[in-house]
């Protein structure tokens, strides 16, 4: 693996994590503006996207200083957890639109 991949890799992963953080921004403005059980919902969800936000900034960190021999592993397990996050915002998203 040379060091152009490896950043251009890495520009990618950063994009999309970007992207998570905005739609996960656009999830607490709509929180702010909501009330009562609502509000207590998209808290609740937030939360736990929260957590699945940090678990994407652990893998891009160890993704970030990793060699080549722990490179293709961590890539993968970075590009899950962005995957399972995003879907997880999505699922938010559709449900807090009914």
């Amino acid at each position: 693996m040379d060091n152009d991949v490896k950043k251009s890799s890495l520009a990618k992963l950063s994009g999309k994590l970007n992207d998570l953080d905005k739609k996960l921004d656009e999830l607490k403005a709509k929180a702010a503006s909501s009330a009562g059980t609502v509000k207590a919902e998209y808290e609740k969800t937030i939360d736990e996207l929260r957590g699945k936000r940090k678990e994407v900034e652990e893998y891009f960190e160890k993704l970030k200083s990793a060699r080549k021999e722990g490179w293709k592993e961590l890539k993968r397990g970075t590009r899950k957890a962005i995957g399972s996050m995003n879907k997880s915002i999505e699922s938010a998203i559709r449900k807090f639109k009914k």
